[in-house]
């Protein structure tokens, strides 16, 4: 579980709930409250609206991302740089003494990137070609993820724009009302209430998850270029400690670190 999201989420609407039940006049809770802004039309307005103006925008394979993208966002970004750093050396140390021996190590990778690269290695494709595919399945890889963002990003802007129409429907309800004062109230809430569930869910649900996919995609595409140069490496037939040197420079520091005590510690062990 990603603790940065599920933290965020708490905080965002535990400050809303504090605002919304304590009375900072007399330090009382008013739990009544709440029920001031429940409002079904509202939801309905905006939410319902938001998913249809975003299946309306997108072809329906596009669309019925939305729903994994954003429970995608409660799991842990473990994009696991510093192990795959450490199998490519490792892999590399084998193609050193015998370049074809790596196929017994590849029904063990499950990092199927770096496993089709070195299938292609161990095949003797074309160093030209291998460059080629693996650049294509990068950049494709890299589109499907601009367009599950794509995605939320529309759902992100859209939700306020629903959330000002509701406001307009409340609005006309309201002056074809006046002269019935129990019907106010409820026109009222849905004006009010809609352009506040628009900017809620687009700020807390919407934006967050586009921006934190982005971050993940960002990772994601640097493990690929790793794992590509990597691949290129071996390849060639690179030392490995030729390859760990360079292959390093894509940990951030903190990663570093925890390679260099990783390697300490495995090196104890053979000794």
């Amino acid at each position: 579980m990603n603790l940065a999201t599920v933290l965020g989420y708490a905080l965002a609407y535990f400050l809303l709930l504090i605002a919304i039940v304590v009375d900072f006049s007399n330090f009382a809770l008013q739990f009544h409250a709440l029920a001031w802004f429940v409002d079904i039309p509202s939801l309905m307005i905006v939410l319902g609206g938001t998913i249809a103006s975003t299946m309306a925008s997108y072809p329906m394979e596009m669309f019925t991302t939305c729903g994994k993208s954003i429970k995608s966002t409660f799991g842990a970004n473990n994009v696991p740089l510093v192990e795959t750093l450490t199998l490519i050396v490792d892999v590399s140390k084998i193609a050193r003494k015998n370049i074809l021996a790596i196929e017994d190590a590849l029904p063990s990778i499950e990092n199927l990137y770096l496993r089709g690269g070195l299938r292609l290695v161990v095949d003797r494709v074309d160093r030209n070609l291998i460059v080629e595919m693996m650049s294509h399945e990068m950049k494709y890889t890299d589109a499907g993820k601009d367009g599950e963002i794509a995605v939320i990003k529309t759902m992100a802007s859209l939700c306020p724009a629903w959330g000002m129409l509701g406001t307009l429907v409340g609005l006309v309800i309201l002056l074809q009302n006046l002269d019935d004062p129990s019907a106010i109230g409820p026109a009222m809430a849905v004006a009010l209430i809609t352009t506040l569930y628009g900017s809620l869910f687009a700020n807390t649900i919407f934006a967050p998850t586009a921006n934190k996919m982005t971050v993940t995609k960002d990772d994601e595409k640097l493990l690929m270029e790793m794992i590509r140069d990597g691949v290129l490496y071996i390849e060639q037939g690179e030392r490995p400690d030729f390859i760990e040197q360079d292959l390093v420079n894509y940990l951030p520091s903190d990663q570093k670190a925890m390679y260099e005590q990783l390697k300490f510690d495995n090196e104890k062990k053979e000794d």
